[in-house]
């Protein structure tokens, strides 16, 4: 099909498609982006193109798409129907049937011929049925959104049939009321909402005659046919003139009497019967859909006559005509109206008007000119369109020739670049194109052109908006809404942190701030620096305020980026918050502050040598706040977050004192502190910026993802990888599979963070075989601080034998403590020797193992934290590497603890330790094949044996979950994993059974031998989730208790996750719901658990108690505190599906579509279907519910998510009217004064700018009658009724954050730079400060609710609509709008 983008590979999103593009040289279709008259393709240079077609394409059918074919074919119940078309059209297969039906998202049109009808001849498109009445043939002609209807009156005596004389029509309408046009053409509209469903323009009838001779050269004969070979006046191989070629035309009579029930059409008697009449005479009307795009054609021979979307034909001509078979004798010009509102926003690199010319007048090529017009309709004529003003700018003009002996038909390309560019600047909703021909009195410039244009567009992907919690003040910190307008005296730099782009190409930031300088202009923008340098995308910009900002007035800065092609919008686009301060010389000055653990940040505008990160997520940092003036008494501070009273520090006369931070998540993490004087002044705040690596991964997985047969849960843990420097070549034969091959010069691997707290008890294990005696110390491995190695286990030059060592503090030139063998001279290239590194931090002692033996020990009183990456082969000295290995090292083993001697036995046995005592924090095999850049190392991780009869392989948050009894089921891990006395955290989905049990029920615990270390259980006596750890190992110990204070009580049948962490930085045990910190208590009395870890059962004295019944899933624990963030991560990473429906069937009383979720166990909710409401066709699947906009709609019992919270609601929606006459709610979740939620429609008014219509969600901050702050996100999408449009609402509640995406895009629209700021304004479909309420009455699908009233019906039909609780990410949503049939009900995949 011409414009189709071929059988080309698709990828779900735009950055998918483009990466897949980049990696093959090959175009790949963006499958979520995919329409009926459109598609977008990813192209290898990184570039997006669009094909916007004039006609649909493709229909959606059975759940796939399928190229339009509206060749007929007869079915089984005896009608003829086209094989695919985009409306539901079913023509008469003879006898007392319908002539025609027309059916559109359930809405309905049938019109009966008044007597019985013949069986029809098919050919292609059209069935024709003769002599429905005497020498009268009746001809029906499929099209992909509609019919046409031809009456051929053959003969004068036809023609005097009293019936001919008015043509009485019944109709059927179901949803729909016919109606007659000023224009005298008839509309189909929605008797739900308004606006039109199918459309008819002013029926014409036209007769054979040659008409009168051309008015463009008076007197002219019309040539002879021999000059030229004839072609039909339209596209279906007929020789029958069009009205445009007739010498006689006129407009049918249209009555629509008796309700509506009934369609008059009353011929013109003088085109009819008149004595210059030539036959045969032809009678239409013809019948679409309609949609944003449109064509026409203006005779000027027809001057006042409309040739709306050609007739009915495939083409029609251009140009002056005064060849035989164009009588009469004419002049025309065509019309092409193509949406843009696709492109808004867009940075356009190409554009291209595309358009097939079928015939020529010849092969000499001849001049078409290609203009922008202004906007056509049913009624544009000749007359309409002849005016200086209607043809407003010609964008091209090409001489070619196409489509004559010689010179095959083919397209006509025309340069639109300027054009469109215009269109998406301004967000013009659609570009009239008018083609006519350079020399209108030309005869051999005549040419035919079809209706299957389409408009090509190349684009670039502009930026994303920079958002608000993307921007900072190194004086002032977070972003502040003008009622909260921060106070500053110091004018320091403004940052945009992490700006992106999302083809990875550098980008640059503006920054501008605006406020009152008191000299008549009001607020306007005053400093405007222009952009800054680029940098690559992911980077963080910097620039100073100006000096002249105006005292004691509001300030409101923002930003927006560019890449070289386009911007995004403004950072305040669409959202209610800002970036507001004052300056204020009064205030007092603020604190500093600095960090040896965690440097301080200071990005600029161009490069980022100052820009470092440090270490990882889960390691505290010392931050020194002060020293401030002596009037400062406290220091307040706030991480990663404003400073709070919270958070307080005692000092005298502004002494220095230290902040412990932990970080929330890898990349920029920030400290704000302010101080106070005893009268509680405060100062200006100060934000220390900071970078952080990813840090130490989980200690340990168990997935429960195992099969129904499995007897054990496999545990696993993240791999840990070191990068190849210098000459370091895997793949040699080691002691136990390959090794790792260094020169001894300049070879070294290097992971990004530590692996083990050189502070308290650890040891370190390797086989290493030197290839030559060192000239210099050789390291076998080292963990780096900043200025010393933290430990460094090697060969001594100096000494000529193996040592282990840690230095007396991470401080330049500090001295080593150190262990090495009793003897020199032991050392001998080409021998494998096991070497054992330990440090004991309960005995202060160093000690050294060679070959399973014990060499020396020496005291260490003086441990630190070694804070820098592990080196394998390497040592290193104030950031850099030394003291090189020469040859070969295997099997890398480092443990979080000192080993026993039996248990050094063990690794000279090459024996992994795997209990009684904990297993390796990193293995590092080294048995990479030859040529890998990296060796990758994991923490060892033992299986979790079945007892009892659990049952894996249930559903899960995730997969597979694990199901136990509550009676006998558990499992146990040998050995234990962390250390009960240290930082550690706890994590887990669990579900208990929607009858919830009366007896504690543990999750997992890591036992003693005879208490807990600790344990995460349900409590029935509080209805709450507990975090304990007992305070000794004794059958009596006391219990130190978290009980959830916070959130609902447990729900029975509902996915739950909970986290428990031991902090001793903090001094707190914290338990956390779902995300939400729900208590915190002191530690208590601390001992070392060293006994299995359980998972499902207490463990007391040896004894399995406390049966866990329901199920349970990914199961993470760490040896390391998490953070609140962290703990939101793995809540946000694993959102749930709590409900889908998809249509499919509806049955009972009252009508029941069923809940699609699989999981049996899970609490359902199905919906109820009320009023009219029923299954119509579908859009994803074979169903969906279809909705009469008047009183039909579907709700379920209860709101299945928690509304409160994150979640997100996805559906598909079609709308069946174009230009609905009201607003219309696609879903919405009932509370008792407001909807907790409303996903809308909104039409839209092209005369003021809004296009097609938007798409809205409304977000309620509270359920109640007055002072509600609702936020509320448009989308203005382009979109044609009939359209199925993906829609997905996403509250992350977490950042307090709306989004709206229709097919999987957010909108993201920036005004060009010289745009009219009263007349442009930038947009986005998020919002920040959001807030929102629990709703618990029900969900409704068609309507909104307010105050128990139903309003806003949806007219249309709504399929696959899913609830889930969590914000999906970009990558989902784009996932389920690229959806097609069958897909499983589950989270897809990011």
């Amino acid at each position: 099909m011409p414009g189709e983008p071929g059988d080309i590979g698709t990828a779900n999103s735009e950055a998918e498609a483009l990466a897949q593009a980049k990696r093959s040289g090959k175009d790949i279709e963006v499958a979520s982006q995919r329409g009926e008259s459109w598609d977008v393709v990813a192209k290898p240079d990184g570039t997006l193109e669009t094909r916007e077609y004039l006609r649909p394409v493709r229909a959606h059918v059975d759940g796939e798409w399928r190229p339009v074919d509206v060749a007929l074919e007869r079915t089984a119940e005896g009608s003829v129907s086209p094989h695919f078309a985009t409306v539901g059209v079913s023509f008469s297969g003879g006898g007392d049937t319908s002539l025609v039906k027309l059916d559109k998202a359930g809405r309905k049109l049938a019109l009966e011929w008044p007597s019985k009808l013949p069986a029809p001849r098919l050919e292609g498109d059209t069935a024709t049925y003769p002599d429905v009445l005497p020498d009268v043939d009746l001809r029906l002609t499929a099209q992909v959104d509609g019919f046409t209807q031809l009456l051929v009156v053959k003969s004068a005596k036809a023609a005097a049939n009293p019936e001919l004389s008015q043509l009485r029509l019944k109709m059927a309408g179901e949803g729909v009321a016919v109606q007659e046009t000023p224009q005298g053409g008839l509309t189909a509209v929605d008797q739900g909402a308004g606006g039109t469903v199918f459309e008819a323009p002013t029926p014409m009838m036209w007769d054979s005659s040659p008409g009168a001779v051309s008015s463009n050269q008076p007197g002219t004969a019309l040539r002879k046919p021999s000059l030229r070979k004839a072609v039909p006046a339209g596209g279906n191989g007929r020789q029958d003139p069009g009205p445009g070629e007739s010498g006689q035309l006129a407009r049918v009579g249209v009555d629509v009497p008796d309700g509506g029930r009934e369609l008059v059409l009353t011929p013109d008697k003088k085109v009819l019967t008149g004595p210059d009449t030539v036959y045969p005479v032809f009678i239409d009307p013809q019948w679409y859909s309609p949609r944003s795009a449109a064509w026409t054609m203006a005779s000027k021979y027809w001057a006042n006559a409309p040739q709306w979307k050609f007739n009915g034909n495939k083409d029609a001509g251009m140009g002056y005509c005064d060849w035989y078979h164009c009588n009469p004798g004419d002049t025309k010009r065509l019309f092409y109206e193509i949406p843009t509102s696709r492109f808004a926003g867009k940075t356009i690199l190409s554009a291209e008007f595309v358009v097939p010319e079928t015939w020529a007048a010849s092969c000499t090529k001849k001049g078409v000119q290609l203009w922008r017009t202004k906007g056509i309709d049913s009624s544009t004529t000749w007359n309409s369109q002849d005016s200086s003003d209607f043809w407003i700018k010609k964008l091209a003009e090409y001489d070619f020739a196409y489509g004559f002996e010689g010179c095959a038909a083919g397209d006509a390309e025309f340069k639109v670049l300027d054009t469109v560019k215009e269109a998406a600047a301004k967000s013009w909703s659609s570009v009239t194109f008018g083609l006519r021909a350079s020399d209108e009195s030309d005869t051999y410039a005549w040419k035919r052109f079809a209706d299957r244009a389409y408009l090509r567009v190349q684009y670039n992907q502009t930026p994303p908006q920079i958002a608000m919690s993307q921007l900072s003040m190194e004086y002032g910190g977070k972003c502040r809404v003008p009622e909260k307008a921060v106070h500053v005296r110091s004018l320091g730099k403004i940052y945009a942190n992490h700006v992106t782009d999302p083809d990875g190409d550098d980008v640059a930031v503006e920054f501008q701030a605006e406020w009152d300088a008191g000299d008549g202009k009001g607020t306007i923008a005053r400093w405007k620096p222009g952009l800054t340098s680029f940098k690559k995308s992911g980077s963080d910009f910097a620039v100073s305020l100006p000096s002249n900002i105006t005292v004691n007035t509001p300030v409101n800065w923002y930003v927006r980026s560019y890449d070289r092609r386009g911007y995004s919008p403004w950072s305040y686009a669409g959202s209610p918050s800002g970036c507001y301060f004052v300056r204020d010389p009064k205030v007092l000055p603020a604190p500093k502050m600095a960090s040896a653990d965690y440097p301080e940040s200071k990005p600029g505008s161009s490069g980022d040598d100052d820009d470092p990160w440090y270490d990882g997520v889960g390691r505290y940092g010392s931050f020194t706040v002060g020293p401030a003036g002596k009037e400062i008494t406290k220091y307040i501070y706030g991480i990663n977050g404003d400073a709070t009273p919270k958070n307080t520090l005692g000092t005298t006369e502004g002494a220095a004192r230290t902040i412990k931070a932990l970080p929330g998540d890898s990349g920029l993490n920030f400290i704000t502190v302010q101080a106070l004087d005893a009268v509680g002044n405060m100062s200006e705040p100060y934000t220390y910026r900071y970078k952080v690596r990813a840090g130490q991964p989980e200690r340990a997985t168990w997935a429960m993802d195992d099969g129904p047969d499995a007897k054990q849960a496999e545990g696993s843990a993240p791999a840990r990888a070191a990068e190849l420097h210098g000459g370091a070549v895997t793949g040699a034969d080691g002691v136990m599979g390959k090794s790792l091959s260094l020169n001894g010069t300049d070879a070294f691997a290097e992971t990004d963070v530590p692996i083990v707290d050189t502070s308290g008890g650890f040891t370190v294990s390797a086989w290493a075989k030197l290839s030559k005696m060192p000239s210099e110390p050789a390291a076998i491995a080292t963990q780096p601080g900043n200025h010393s190695p933290g430990f460094s286990l090697y060969y001594s030059k100096d000494y000529d034998r193996w040592a282990f060592s840690q230095f007396a503090s991470d401080t330049d030139g500090a001295l080593p403590v150190r262990v090495m063998q009793k003897k020199p001279g032991g050392v001998k290239p080409g021998e494998w020797t096991h070497l054992v590194g330990v440090y004991d931090s309960g005995d202060d002692e160093l000690r050294l193992f060679v070959n399973g033996q014990q060499e020396a020990a020496v005291s260490y009183k003086t441990p630190w934290d070694a804070r820098r990456g592990l080196l394998i082969g390497a040592s290193s000295s104030n950031g850099k590497p030394n003291a090189f290995f020469p040859g070969q090292i295997d099997e890398l083993e480092i443990f979080n603890k000192p080993a026993s001697a039996n248990e050094v036995s063990r690794l000279y046995a090459k024996e992994h330790i795997r209990g009684p005592g904990r297993p390796a924090r990193a293995m590092f095999p080294l048995d990479e094949a030859a040529g890998a850049k990296e060796v990758t190392g994991r923490a060892d991780v033992m299986p979790a044996v079945f007892h009892g009869s659990p049952q894996p392989g249930a559903d899960g948050v995730d997969g597979k979950a694990l199901s136990l009894d509550g009676a006998h089921d558990y499992a146990t891990v040998d050995a234990p994993h962390f250390n009960t006395m240290g930082a550690f955290a706890v994590s887990a989905w669990v579900r208990l059974p929607k009858d919830k049990p009366t007896h504690t029920a543990v999750v997992v615990t890591q036992a003693g031998t005879h208490a807990s270390g600790v344990e995460l259980y349900y409590s029935p006596s509080y209805d709450r989730w507990v975090l304990n750890q007992h305070t000794q190992d004794t059958p009596d110990a006391a219990s130190n208790k978290v009980v959830q204070n916070a959130g609902a009580a447990p729900q029975g049948g509902e996915w739950t996750h909970l986290a428990g962490v031991r902090d001793i930085v903090a001094g707190t045990l914290t338990l956390y719901v779902n995300g939400v910190e729900a208590g915190s208590e002191p530690l208590a009395a601390s001992w070392y658990a060293d006994r299995q870890l359980q998972i499902g059962a207490g463990a007391y004295s040896g004894k399995q108690d406390n049966f866990f019944p329901g199920e349970i899933d990914e199961l993470r624990v760490y040896d390391r505190p998490v953070s609140l963030h962290e703990v939101r991560q793995l809540v946000k990473q694993r959102p749930l599906v709590k409900g889908r429906w998809k249509f499919e069937a509806a049955s009972g009383s009252p009508v029941v579509s069923p809940d699609a979720l699989p999981d049996k166990r899970a609490s359902r909710h199905d919906m109820t279907l009320t009023g009219d409401a029923a299954i119509g066709a579908g859009r994803v699947d074979k169903g969906s519910l279809k909705l009469n906009g008047t009183n039909s709609t579907a709700f379920t019992n209860g709101v299945p998510v928690d509304t409160s919270g994150s979640f997100t609601m996805t559906a598909w929606a079609q709308r069946v009217a174009d230009k609905p006459g009201r607003a219309m709610t696609v879903m919405s979740a009932e509370g008792k004064s407001q909807n907790a939620f409303a996903v809308r429609y909104l039409p839209g008014d092209k005369g003021t700018g809004d296009g097609h219509g938007r798409w809205q969600v409304t977000l309620p901050g509270k359920d109640a009658e007055k002072d509600v702050m609702i936020t509320t996100v448009d989308h203005r999408a382009y979109q044609d009724a009939g359209d199925w449009n993906h829609l997905a609402l996403v509250y992350d509640g977490f950042s307090d954050e709306l989004r709206l995406y229709v097919n999987g895009v957010l909108e993201e629209f920036s005004c060009p730079a010289d745009a009219d700021s009263a007349k442009c304004a930038d947009r986005s479909s998020r919002s920040g400060n959001a807030t929102s309420f629990g709703a618990t009455k029900a969900l409704h699908v068609g309507r909104a609710m307010m105050k128990g009233s139903a309003t806003e019906f949806w007219s249309g039909q709504v399929d696959d609509v899913w609830a889930f609780q969590g914000a999906l990410s970009d990558a989902q949503v784009k996932k389920l709008a690229a959806s097609k049939h069958d897909v499983p009900t589950q989270v897809p995949n990011d």
